[in-house]
């Protein structure tokens, strides 16, 4: 994913970025969020519950290696607020584009705020300087345990904004060809499908992803959405969505 710098270069990432998007249905609304890379690796097992402790080997210090937050944008005043914001904090400024879905759409807003965060992230490892730059990983042998807890203690909403961040990190993992990466990321999705409903659809969800091009990224998008609906239920929105979904498909 190519990302348009206004504020900073591509060459010199600075690890923590405002990002702000456009609303084609609103001219002149701007919606922000900000990514952070952590230039500190993390140990998470020191934050974590004492009754989990025994479990938390399969973390690693990527777990926490970069975020963005708020996880979907909120709206800012305007652009010089950003530039305001940006001088004075020394922060990179990117443009994100429209928002497919609109403001209203947080499952598509969320998605693409993942792909911008992989690919920033991703950017700023490639040119950190060799003291901070992330280590070489080990084989992990521990087993997926600890996540089967992990997803088992969230809320249904929580478990929803996982799922958002995996098919993020798989969109990017396709965009790249990055076999290990994508059997990775399929795995945790896999454990994470066993805690949401099945009618959510992961796997087209995961197949829509894998298709690499314009229309999967919609489809997949569309199937968040769905997703967001259903546990909401907001029966109205989600039968327009499936309309849309089905017209899309049809066209394969």
């Amino acid at each position: 994913m190519d990302l348009t710098f206004e504020r900073g270069e591509a060459a010199k990432p600075k690890g923590h970025a405002l990002v702000y998007f456009t609303v084609s249905d609103a001219p002149g609304q701007l919606w922000a969020t900000y990514l952070i890379v952590l230039p500190i690796n993390v140990d998470v097992t020191k934050y974590v519950p004492p009754f989990l402790m025994n479990q938390m080997g399969e973390l690693g210090p990527k777990d926490l290696s970069a975020f963005a937050f708020p996880p979907a944008p909120e709206q800012v005043p305007n652009r010089d607020h950003l530039n305001e914001l940006a001088d004075l904090r020394d922060d990179d400024i990117l443009f994100g584009g429209a928002l497919p879905g609109g403001a209203d759409d947080v499952a598509s807003a969320m998605f693409n705020v993942n792909e911008m965060l992989q690919a920033y992230s991703q950017l700023y490892s490639a040119n950190a300087p060799v003291s901070i730059a992330e280590p070489e990983e080990t084989e992990d042998t521990s087993g997926a345990g600890v996540n089967e807890v992990l997803y088992g203690l969230m809320s249904e909403s929580d478990r929803l904004g996982e799922l958002t961040k995996l098919i993020g990190r798989l969109r990017y993992a396709v965009d790249g060809s990055e076999d290990s990466l994508i059997r990775e990321t399929e795995d945790e999705i896999t454990v994470l499908e066993k805690h949401l409903p099945g009618d959510m659809q992961v796997p087209k969800l995961v197949a829509a992803v894998k298709t690499s091009d314009a229309r999967g990224a919609q489809l997949a998008a569309l199937y968040l959405q769905r997703s967001y609906h259903l546990v909401q239920e907001a029966f109205t929105e989600l039968g327009a969505v499936e309309r849309e979904i089905e017209e899309l498909e049809a066209e394969s």
